[in-house]
């Protein structure tokens, strides 16, 4: 079997980003290998009329829809995170590391069943500080979301870009 196969498989089948030595344990590739398919994947499926394709997300990899095609694949999708829940989590993204209670002069009292809602699903981790909480995402935030970063402070920069594409503004 072709390697390319192989790794294409795998992603597919974990249905989360996956890091190269993830990719390589059950397949016995070694890193080099597994990198040079993913490396031939991405282009494969940037290069093709495809509505998939393959990212990088900070060290990581995965199989997703694309952009473009997301309104239509959306609504089949098993959303776990209800959209007002998204909009918080949105805003710890963007100001984090961010106290619980400047979330809650945005948000409101809602914040504190948003707050543990993505807490219970591993979005975020929050510490005790003073009579408050400080809340950042985690990994699984940024692999959920697919969003290219390794740090809080890339995590914070995606969506600055993001929001700058959305309005049309230059970004800074």
């Amino acid at each position: 079997m072709k390697s390319e196969r192989i790794v294409e498989a795998e992603l597919f089948s974990a249905s989360r980003a996956m890091a190269v030595s993830e990719l390589q344990a059950p397949s016995g590739l070694d890193a080099r290998t597994v990198r040079a398919a993913l490396k031939k994947l991405m282009d494969e499926y940037n290069e093709s009329d495809r509505a998939i394709e393959i990212v990088k997300m900070g060290p990581r990899y995965a199989m997703q829809v694309k952009r473009e095609f997301l309104s239509v694949a959306n609504p089949l999708a098993d959303l776990k995170v209800p959209k007002d829940v998204l909009k918080t989590a949105s805003l710890i993204a963007y100001y984090q590391p961010v106290l619980q209670s400047k979330l809650f002069e945005l948000v409101g009292g809602k914040v504190y069943q948003h707050v543990r809602h993505l807490e219970e699903n591993g979005l975020i981790k929050t510490r005790p500080k003073s009579n408050s909480f400080v809340i950042t995402t985690t990994k699984k935030f940024i692999e959920t979301f697919g969003i290219d970063a390794r740090s809080r402070d890339e995590v914070k920069a995606w969506f600055e870009q993001e929001l700058s594409k959305r309005s049309g503004r230059p970004q800074a």
